[in-house]
């Protein structure tokens, strides 16, 4: 590739390079001749960044020293492979935070990336120095804050609130909630909690405003539940570790060294009992490497979910097997079973027609669990129509389900109570009738649906106590 134009006050530099790969260097040295700025840029960063510049999310992370790590990330789509690591695409460290040094940072971003005028969207951690400086050298862009930030920020906070117990899990559930779907009513129902538990002294640092901001969240709440989960934990992953390596104290020159190093191993440090370990270590007979298999197996039993079964039967199985794609999977075999262990829980899947599991999920729901999941993945198979109860399926007669369901209920209600009329029996078609109202509409039906149901239950128990539904 043609080398960059080199910035006013900065010197440019490409690394050595492999066969395919060079890396882009900007620097600025101190009095003493030593580094005192460095921008960082590897060719598969930049290779991301000009698949996927639409969406791009600047992480900061200080250290003891007073320095401060900036982290470059594309927040829209990224590569399937890879995991958490492949969404960044650039690291920088500043000489300081004034105006003038971070403009500077972002110039050399620009000056590496000409894709950066594709970008419509900066996604920013609301305590993000200078942010002016940012907005300048996108002007194109619109700048945002970010979901992850505003999320950790407020997790953070709660637990600084000292609350009572009960109270403060009940905030942290209903904020996970938010995080994986982020609905309007979800959003309201975290406003109206915080506003009602939190003293109207504090309320004010928490920003619950934000939670109503429907243009914070615009971009997030496109996310399935499954890709909230993965895209959260990949900036978590990201973050963190980056974060690890940098506030280790190293010089310059070998903070930058190692931080290189960490982008291109991450698993370096992974636990042997880890997926991502267990993985590296699969034989793989016909050639493609274990992960790009494995890859095409998950993307095949979700693409058989989305097409077998109805919008929210598909929703609850995605957020199951997003369990079984970030854990660990121990699987025995028996004469007439598999034991399927995820993370902590054991639970027996049946060999025939791997329709039926022992445990809660797919006993109450009769949709494939987690474990049911793990052994399609296993077995490289997908779904089949026979593998979920009829209510579930695409195509069903849902009108004549509902219809006998009612035509029992109206039974019930009708005669006359007695005590040879068994209270769960009532209790049973109440519950049916329900599920058939949940099962068979739109989304926007069931949204409706159980919100009013979500409602009515906590109104009947009381307030601020959590009904399982």
């Amino acid at each position: 590739s043609a080398p960059v134009p080199p910035l006013a006050g900065l010197a440019m530099a490409q690394a050595p390079p492999g066969p395919s790969l060079r890396s882009l260097v900007a620097y600025e040295l101190g009095a003493s001749g030593s580094m005192a700025s460095v921008s960082f840029q590897t060719a598969a960063m930049g290779g991301v960044f000009a698949c996927f510049p639409r969406v791009l999310l600047v992480h900061r992370a200080g250290e003891p020293a007073g320095r401060a790590l900036y982290i470059f990330l594309v927040a829209g789509p990224a590569p399937a492979q890879g995991g958490g690591m492949a969404r960044v695409v650039h690291l920088a460290i500043p000489r300081g935070e004034s105006a003038g040094s971070l403009a500077r940072m972002y110039g050399a971003f620009r000056a590496f990336n000409p894709a950066c005028a594709q970008t419509q969207l900066l996604l920013v951690d609301p305590d993000l120095p200078q942010r002016p400086a940012l907005a300048q050298a996108f002007p194109a862009a619109e700048v945002q804050l970010s979901v992850f930030h505003l999320c950790k920020r407020l997790q953070v906070q709660i637990q600084q609130l000292t609350l009572e117990g009960r109270a403060e899990r009940l905030i942290l559930a209903t904020l996970s909630d938010t995080m994986y779907a982020a609905t309007k009513s979800n959003r309201r129902k975290m406003h109206a909690l915080l506003r009602d538990l939190v003293t109207p002294d504090l309320l004010p640092r928490l920003h619950i405003d934000w939670l109503l901001d429907d243009e914070i969240w615009a971009t997030h709440r496109e996310r399935t539940w499954g890709e909230s989960i993965y895209y959260l934990r990949d900036l978590e992953m990201v973050t963190q570790g980056l974060s690890e390596v940098f506030s280790a104290g190293l010089s310059l020159e070998s903070c930058i060294t190692s931080l290189a190093q960490h982008y291109q191993n991450p698993r370096s440090s992974l636990d042997p009992s880890s997926p991502a370990a267990k993985l590296e270590a699969t034989e793989n007979p016909e050639g493609d490497s274990d992960e790009e298999i494995n890859r095409r197996t998950e993307e095949c039993i979700k693409q058989s979910l989305r097409d077998i079964c109805t919008e929210p039967a598909a929703c609850l199985c995605l957020s199951e097997f997003a369990v079984v794609q970030k854990s660990v999977q121990l699987i025995g075999t028996g004469e007439d079973a598999l034991s399927i262990q995820v993370l902590e829980d054991a639970y027996t899947v049946d060999l025939k027609g791997l329709s039926s599991c022992t445990c809660h999920f797919n006993q109450v729901f009769q949709l494939p669990c987690r474990h049911i999941l793990a052994a399609l993945n296993l077995d490289r198979k997908t779904l089949q129509p026979e593998m979920l109860s009829r209510q579930w399926q695409k195509g069903s007669d849902a009108r004549q389900a509902g219809r006998d369901s009612a035509d029992g209920l109206l039974e019930i209600l009708k005669s006359s109570w007695n005590e040879s009329l068994d209270k769960s029996l009532l209790v049973s078609f109440l519950t049916e009738e329900i599920s058939q109202l949940l099962t068979h509409c739109s989304r926007e039906e069931f949204e409706c649906r159980y919100r009013t149901l979500r409602e009515l239950a906590d109104s009947w128990i009381g307030p601020y106590i959590k009904v399982k539904l």
